[in-house]
């Protein structure tokens, strides 16, 4: 989701984009300070999720909320509680009192994901996926391999290349971790750290700090578990 921080001061925005680097799902696209920056880069992007501040510069966030009648999902980020009720009245998704936790910004934003992610949309994602998700084309010993979704396991990041394991081979492939990602555009895998991705379909346990996949066991880092604790969360 991409998403917009709106807060005039520079210690909210290190937090939140902080927070925001911990979660895979979200791309923070501009760092605003007032609402009249804020407003062209609604116009030119495509924005999914706006952490807005009450207390602005100018023009309140209240005040923004007021102005538009369509807005993309808004978190409110605020050290003041006394706009809690405005807030909800104008449908904002959640309304965060400084200074909140990771988990606590977590909570709000997964509101968001699940609201982005109607119906509608997973029906969309479940017709792309029988078309392009099924297998990909990935360039290894100057050959495009054809590798099904389903026959990948985990794979490791090895400097400016990637290791990925089946169940009877190995490929290694010039290519980033993120990039891969994008590529294979299926929820079935989940980045558990800097330098592993791992299928949840092949996945056997998970500890505290690692977790068992394809007989090898792999680290967990901090920056990925709350997001891996909440899918796991998702089939208990």
């Amino acid at each position: 989701m991409n998403c917009i921080i709106v807060d005039d001061e520079e210690l909210a925005h290190h937090v939140i984009e902080e927070y925001i680097s911990r979660v895979p799902f979200l791309n923070l696209v501009k760092n605003c300070y007032d609402i009249q920056e804020t407003i062209p880069v609604l116009q030119n992007n495509n924005i999914d999720l706006i952490f807005l501040d009450i207390n602005l510069p100018n023009i309140s966030g209240i005040e923004f909320l007021k102005s538009f009648k369509k807005l993309p999902n808004v978190i409110i980020t605020t050290a003041y509680d006394d706009c809690a009720v405005q807030g909800f009245e104008m449908d904002v998704i959640d309304y965060l009192l400084k200074p909140f936790s990771f988990e606590r910004f977590l909570k709000a934003v997964y509101k968001s994901y699940h609201l982005n992610n109607n119906a509608k949309i997973v029906q969309e994602r479940e017709s792309q996926s029988l078309l392009k998700e099924s297998f990909i084309f990935v360039r290894s010993n100057n050959e495009d391999v054809k590798l099904n979704l389903s026959e990948i396991i985990r794979i490791n990041a090895l400097k400016d290349y990637i290791i990925i394991y089946t169940n009877n081979r190995k490929l290694i492939v010039h290519q980033t971790m993120k990039s891969i990602m994008e590529k294979i555009q299926s929820d079935n895998f989940i980045r558990v750290h800097n330098s592993h991705i791992v299928s949840l379909q092949h996945l056997q346990s998970i500890g505290k700090n690692t977790l068992m996949i394809g007989n090898e066991r792999i680290p967990i880092s901090e920056k990925y578990k709350a997001y891996l604790t909440k899918i796991i969360e998702k089939y208990k």
